[in-house]
């Protein structure tokens, strides 16, 4: 009697240390991009899920933090019992490229301001069910057996300004996004009730029959949209969770602003100057860099913490500015621009600008942003600070972090003050910020310009963390605006931060502010390649992962390149950053850390069997023994291939006619070879990998990037046409007839062109077997200005740009550490006829 023994290959559902780094990752959701397990799949289950997108933000809600004064034994339980959620904030979902745009079908998107909540699983830590089904009726592998259990909602679908006045004496005349916000108390008492806001008291909680119908007399549309207001459409943007809310943080926004006066004037050469008349509409869509602070604790309702300023700051203002500095001075930079608005008093100025005089050489009074300049691509971090008083109670702080980004510095000059188009020229800062009152105030804990030689260069598209008691920064890229030229960078730096809270606002303790001198470079050239766009993330100490600190960067891109790798570190200066999994490449020399997956890029010598266990002499599986591995390709027989260029599975798939037979000992008359045994059978697993890494989709213009370019292989037995070399009128086989290993029926030779008679195999080989052991390696694919963050003891990656700028990515994925297993289904009783 056979044997009953049925192995099932999964995805263990314990999380493992793997002592061999078996990485991996699995889909969370999106389009189907790999066939381990059944993704989140809005169209399939008709359920919500935000468009694929770039430049969002995301972030943790309801997530234990780490608390200093806790042992990591004691955080990680705390983390046990937490249900968090991640909340994807705006983002821009058209292609950057107008002419990719225009080719793929997205050329018609925009800035966004919704917000999505989604979770990882209901009321549990599990983010995969499995089903009981293992087989389906034919007995293949049921594809269903594991689901993701992530689930989206909208928590809003975005709010913004009318474009007109909807009631009131100034109906239908058009409406400014300051206009729509100027009831929100942080920008009340900061400015003249002029031209924004007529009277403060229409900010009034109105009436409830107010809401139902603001032309009746008495309601004021204004205090009516207070509850509506939020940030306006963005990208580029920053978002942490402070003191239980949502922030968000700048960015690049899309919004109806009105046309200054000295941009409404025409008249050419000697015509006569003639001005807009005022009556007309002076308001546009526009797209401006912001400052200003948005928090909310559910991400529906929204409050303008700080407006920010539409001028810069000061030190951007004495650099750049030709009527402030000595301008003999060769050693002052040659770039001039962006003059801060002339006032007489602060409420002159927007939102919480000064006005004061700068320089030594004018009298003049500008608006100077305490605060840093309206800005994009900026990295954002969040400290939480504990101290533990002498009655054992607790204070807590949570400490924001603002550094770098890209600014606009306006070019051309009218008179003696700059002016010119808005957009002017980009400037790289590598100032740094904080604030310790959700973004209240803000106290700049680095100026700007430094002329260090080591100092830290100006910089965006980088990330920033914090971990414990350090701010660390990585990578990015520079813009030089005189050569016009973009520097990647992929260094690292670490600055010391103060643990202990202390006063809001922080500007009366050196103690709370970190020291200037304290920024250290770590290396300037880490191990993984420049970039920018990519996304960072800090796995803190716990029992899920043998209580270690490790650190991730993901993706990115630079001039040539969008990166789909992963890198890992261990935060000790001395560790060098480890390849945790990326596609490799036939010239790779990274060590891999994935040994126990496969892709159509992997290296012939990954092809493996794994032997289980042997049984004991008690009749019991070997628990305690360690699975075997061999390789299945010898490695004689691995220099012959690479020999003629076959070194991956995917060259094996791709191999022509004449390569194939070569490796099998047939050549040109005269040469001699050196043949690799069961090449046939190599060939057909490889083909069968593909096929069983490979996911068939309907083409769409918003495809996933699998990273592999599966879709370029093509072997020679899909081109086959017609019968060959077997005589009787039939032309010898050339490339495209014959793929030199298929059988052929009731054919034993055929002709080959140029090389004679050659022998056709009779049987194909069934290798689904060693299929069925074969694990496929599974990654995001190629993204930058994506989103990541950690989550419920998970990596957790979304969005982005991908596939040479032609896709968005509309997924999540999550970094998997745990290695593959068989799962017994059915066991014969011990001793039985069929034990033996």
């Amino acid at each position: 009697m056979p044997m009953n023994w049925h192995l099932v290959a999964i995805v263990s559902l314990t999380w493992l240390v793997c002592a061999n780094g078996a990485n991996n990752w699995a889909q969370l959701a999106g389009e189907r991009a790999q066939n381990t397990a059944t993704p989140y799949t809005p169209e399939q289950w008709q359920n919500n899920m935000w468009p694929g997108r770039w430049g969002h933000a995301i972030v943790v809600f309801n997530q234990s933090i780490t608390r200093s004064y806790l042992t990591e034994e004691e955080n990680s339980e705390r983390a046990q019992g937490a249900n968090p959620v991640v909340v994807l904030l705006g983002g821009d979902d058209s292609l950057p490229n107008v002419n990719a745009a225009m080719k793929s079908g997205l050329n018609t998107g925009k800035l966004r301001n919704d917000v999505w909540i989604g979770e990882l699983a209901s009321g549990s830590q599990a983010s995969w069910q499995v089903d009981d089904r293992y087989f389906v009726d034919d007995k293949l592998f049921n594809p269903q057996l594991i689901r993701s259990q992530m689930t989206w909602r909208e928590a809003t679908p975005g709010r913004i300004a009318p474009a007109t006045w909807l009631s009131g004496p100034r109906l239908s005349e058009p409406l400014s996004n300051d206009e729509w916000i100027a009831c929100q108390d942080s920008i009340m008492d900061k400015m003249d009730y002029t031209l924004l806001l007529l009277d403060p008291t229409f900010c009034d909680e109105p009436p409830q029959f107010c809401y139902e119908d603001m032309n009746i007399p008495g309601c004021h549309a204004q205090g009516i949209w207070k509850k509506d207001n939020m940030w306006s459409p963005r990208r580029g943007h920053g978002a942490v969770v402070a003191n239980d809310k949502i922030v968000v943080i700048g960015g690049r926004a899309r919004e109806y602003t009105r046309l200054k006066n000295n941009m409404l004037v025409g008249g050419l050469g000697s015509q006569k100057r003639i001005e807009t008349v005022r009556e007309h509409s002076t308001i546009r869509e526009e797209q401006v860099l912001k400052n200003d602070i948005w928090d909310s604790d559910d991400g529906v309702n929204w409050k303008l913490v700080n407006p920010g300023c539409r001028d810069p700051q000061e030190d951007v203002l004495l650099q750049t500015e030709v009527w402030s500095r000595n301008i003999s001075d060769s050693q002052m930079t040659k770039l001039v621009g962006s003059a801060g608005s002339k006032c007489y008093k602060s409420s002159e100025c927007y939102g919480v600008a000064e006005c004061k005089v700068l320089g030594d050489n004018t009298r003049e009074k500008v608006c100077v942003c305490p605060m840093f300049s309206p800005r994009e691509n900026h990295a954002v971090a969040i400290q939480h600070r504990f101290a533990v008083q002498d009655d054992g109670s607790v204070i807590s702080q949570d400490v924001i972090y603002v550094v770098g980004g890209f600014i606009n510095v306006k070019q051309a000059f009218c008179a003696n003050s700059s002016c010119g188009p808005s957009d002017g020229y980009k400037l790289a800062m590598d100032d740094a910020w904080m604030s310790s009152d959700g973004g209240v105030t803000w106290i700049q804990i680095k100026k700007a310009f430094g002329n260090n030689n080591n100092a830290f260069i100006g910089r965006g598209g980088h990330k920033a963390v914090v971990v414990e008691d350090r701010l660390m920064i990585f990578g990015g890229e520079t813009f030089n605006p005189v050569a016009r030229h973009t520097t990647y960078l992929n260094d690292v730096w670490q600055v010391p931060l103060p643990t202990e809270p202390c006063c809001e606002g922080c500007a009366a303790y050196e103690s709370c502010l970190p020291n200037y001198a304290d920024w250290n470079m770590l290396t300037s050239n880490a191990e993984w390649r420049e970039r920018s766009g990519h996304t960072v993330v800090y796995e803190p100490p716990s029992s899920n992962n043998a209580f270690r600190h490790r650190v991730y960067l993901m993706g990115g891109k630079n001039a040539t390149d969008i990166f789909s790798d992963v890198w890992t570190w261990g935060l000790d200066p001395d560790d060098k950053w480890n390849n945790d999994v990326q596609l490799e490449t036939s010239n790779s020399s990274e060590k891999q850390a994935n040994v126990a997956f496969v892709s159509v890029t992997s290296p012939l010598s990954k092809l493996k069997r794994f032997y289980l266990p042997l049984v004991g002499t008690d009749g019991q599986l070997s628990n305690f023994t360690s699975h075997v591995s061999r390789s299945f390709v010898d490695l004689n027989d691995l220099d012959v291939m690479a020999a003629v260029g076959v070194k991956t599975v995917g060259d094996l798939v791709s191999a022509d006619l004449y390569t194939i037979l070569k490796l099998r000992g047939f050549d040109y008359p005269g040469r001699t070879v050196t043949a690799v045994p069961n090449l046939c059978l190599l060939r057909e697993v490889a083909i069968s990998l593909v096929k069983k890494c490979s996911v068939i989709r309907e083409p769409t213009n918003l495809q996933v990037d699998d990273g592999w370019k599966i879709g370029n292989l093509q072997t020679e037995s899909e081109s086959k046409s017609t019968l060959c070399g077997v005589g009787e009128g039939t032309k010898p086989c050339e490339r495209g007839d014959w793929d030199g290993c298929s059988p052929i029926p009731d054919v034993s030779i055929v002709d080959v062109f140029g090389l004679g008679d050659v022998d056709v195999p009779q049987l194909l080989h069934n290798v689904s077997s060693i299929i069925q052991e074969t694990f496929c390696l599974q990654i995001p694919g190629s993204r930058y200005m994506g989103a990541a963050e950690f989550i419920d003891s998970k990596v957790v990656v979304m969005g982005g740009i991908g596939l040479g700028d032609m896709i968005l990515h509309r997924d999540s994925w999550t970094r998997d550490e745990q290695n593959p297993k068989a799962v017994i289904t059915t066991k014969p009783k011990s001793h039985s006829p069929q034990f033996q």
